[in-house]
């Protein structure tokens, strides 16, 4: 019988799995399109995402993270499986989420709280 160490940290798989699937959801959302027609491995450009597109969604990802990246995440991975890749195997983020053993995966796109929803990109960006 194999026990399972509660404490332990997620397979690296699972966050990028999750990371994965935050970013599907998100760039479905702020491109209009359905979910369902994004591959992981196909470029970013593919589906129409600009610069302010990119922008804001590693700014939304930042806030999900509660993480600093960088505004060029998605210029430097252009593919959602080289992005979260990056991010759980050089960076280190772990998504909250997938501490809890028990995480349920859906579709449904995550919305950002809108007064978290720039993080500190703007801030950044803008001097202030």
């Amino acid at each position: 019988m194999q026990l399972k160490d509660s404490n332990s940290k997620p397979s690296s798989s699972n966050a990028v799995d999750t990371i994965q699937e935050w970013l599907v959801n998100q760039i479905a959302k702020q491109l209009g399109i359905n979910a369902q027609t994004i591959k992981v491995t196909e470029p970013l450009t593919r589906y129409g995402l600009d610069s302010i597109d990119s922008v804001t969604i590693v700014g939304e990802l930042e806030d999900w993270l509660d993480a600093e990246l960088p505004p060029t995440l998605l210029w430097d991975y252009p593919t959602i499986e080289k992005a979260s890749q990056y991010l759980v195997n050089e960076a280190g983020v772990t998504p909250a989420e997938t501490t809890n053993q028990t995480t349920e995966v859906t579709t449904k796109p995550q919305e950002a709280p809108k007064e978290k929803a720039w993080g500190g990109l703007w801030n950044k960006i803008s001097g202030s």
